[in-house]
């Protein structure tokens, strides 16, 4: 299931890597998680990680491991973050450490992984 365009929707993308992302209000996802407070599931915020890895790529991504996430903070709809990621290819993929924060600076996602 593709959540670009649904939960979230990339509003640029820069050398690759960076790319400036906006929430999106309205995902069934947040009618259950939850009413009145909606927060991004963390399942779903490594999903839009390894969909961005994967339009880096170029092709389609899978987690074989997550070494550390660090979940620092909640992802609400509405609002504007950043995400980078970086990517060294390797033997079995790609190994990913990824950061995503808001325009302040404050973190929210930390992440060191590999993907096939």
């Amino acid at each position: 299931m593709q959540l670009r365009d649904s939960l979230y929707k990339v509003e640029t993308q820069h050398e690759g890597v960076h790319f400036d992302i906006l929430m999106l209000e309205g995902h069934p996802v947040y009618e259950g998680h939850f009413p009145g407070n909606p927060i991004t599931p963390g399942v779903l915020t490594l999903a839009m990680v390894r969909e961005c890895a994967s339009m880096t790529t170029g092709k389609p991504l899978s987690y074989s491991a997550i070494k550390s996430c660090r979940f620092v903070a909640m992802i609400r709809p509405g609002e504007r973050l950043k995400l980078t990621i970086k990517l060294a290819p390797n033997e079995s993929g790609y190994q990913i450490t990824a950061d995503i924060s808001d325009h302040g600076g404050n973190v929210r996602l930390q992440l060191e992984g590999q993907f096939f």
